[in-house]
C-alpha cells in the first residue's frame, strides 16, 4: 500500500524535527507518526489534484493527443486509486454549467479518491435537450 510507504519513509524526519534522541517518549513517537501520516495525505492530495487536473484537460480535448496519453493517465489513476466518474447519474460529483433541457452531456469527468471516498475535482456537465447528448465513458 502506497500511503504507508509514504508514512513509513516520513516517520524519520517526523522523529528527527520532533528533536527525539535515541529512544523516544511514548508522545514523541506518537507525535512523529500523527505528523507523518498527515504530512503523506497531504502531499498524496495534492500529487491526486493535479493528477486528475491533468487527466480532466487531456479527456475534455479531441483528436490524436487524448489518445496517445489516455492509457498512461488510466494507468496511473489506477495505481494512485483515483476513479475517473464519466456517468452524469452520479450526480453529487458534478457541476452543471449550462444549458437546458432533461439529459446531460459531459463535458469533464470528476475523479474520486478511493481511499478517502471524497471528491478530489468535480466534473462539469452541461444541459441539453433528449437523451442524444450524453456523451458516456468510463471509470478508471
Amino acid at each position: 500500500m502506497t500511503v504507508i510507504k509514504g508514512v513509513a519513509a516520513r516517520v524519520p524526519d517526523a522523529l528527527a524535527a520532533a528533536g527525539a534522541e535515541d529512544v523516544p517518549a511514548a508522545g514523541a513517537l506518537t507525535a512523529a507518526v500523527r505528523r507523518a501520516v498527515l504530512d503523506e495525505f497531504r502531499t498524496r492530495a495534492q500529487f491526486a489534484g493535479r493528477l486528475a487536473e491533468i487527466d480532466a484537460l487531456l479527456w475534455s480535448r479531441a483528436g490524436d493527443s487524448r489518445e496517445t496519453v489516455e492509457g498512461a493517465m488510466t494507468a496511473h489513476l489506477r495505481e494512485l486509486r483515483l476513479l475517473r466518474v464519466t456517468e452524469p447519474e452520479e450526480s453529487d460529483r458534478f457541476v452543471v454549467t449550462e444549458g437546458e433541457g432533461d439529459a446531460f452531456e459531459l463535458l469533464s469527468p470528476a475523479y474520486v479518491d478511493e481511499l478517502t471516498g471524497k471528491v478530489i475535482l468535480a466534473g462539469q456537465l452541461r444541459r441539453v435537450a433528449g437523451s442524444a447528448g450524453v456523451r458516456a465513458g468510463e471509470e478508471a
